[in-house]
């Protein structure tokens, strides 16, 4: 079987493109790897429906999947729930490696801010709800105020504070919005 690579455009005889077939972008993988739509869930990249292989070479260990133009795939592992790579189908029949983060933004771009900002929050190790830092005395920390936390500026709302312990939690998207700082 003959290897087209990134490219499943039909040539003739004389090796020619035939200009009224439509290039189409093809994507070999390993066949122990799935490739699924990409999409999106709880505003994190997720696996959509599986695409279906165009076929497989013989004697090799690796398949091809024939992507539209625009589409961004999702890869991931035969028994892995979460993508662990992502793709895009150009316009010019060749396929791109993306990160994670530009994949939900392509689906999305939108919610790029919102995203960006979880981002930035996770960095820092806060979460949604309030964590309990033990802390020294005259720490210097007031409920109801946002803090600097871990080098990223304003993202640590404080909850709670006694003389030896302070609640801290991720300053929400809305919340650095209306602060204006995101």
């Amino acid at each position: 079987m003959k290897d087209y690579a990134m490219n499943a455009c039909w040539r003739s005889k004389d090796g020619k493109r035939d200009p009224s077939k439509k290039e189409a972008a093809v994507l070999a993988l390993p066949a122990w790897e799935q490739a699924c739509e990409a999409v999106l869930a709880k505003d994190c990249l997720a696996l959509g429906a599986r695409f279906c292989p165009v076929g497989k070479a013989a004697g090799e260990d690796r398949v091809r999947y024939e992507l539209a133009p625009g589409a961004v795939v999702a890869v991931a592992g035969a028994r892995s729930q979460a993508p662990q790579r992502a793709y895009v189908a150009r316009a010019d029949g060749t396929v791109e490696e993306i990160s994670v983060t530009a994949a939900e933004d392509r689906i999305d771009p939108a919610g790029t801010a919102r995203r960006a900002w979880r981002r930035r929050c996770s960095r820092v190790g806060l979460g949604e709800r309030p964590f309990r830092f033990s802390a020294a005395l005259g720490h210097g920390y007031e409920a109801d105020t946002v803090y600097d936390w871990a080098g990223e500026e304003y993202v640590a709302a404080c909850v709670r504070a006694t003389a030896r312990c302070v609640w801290l939690r991720a300053v929400t998207y809305e919340e650095a919005v209306s602060l204006g700082v995101a």
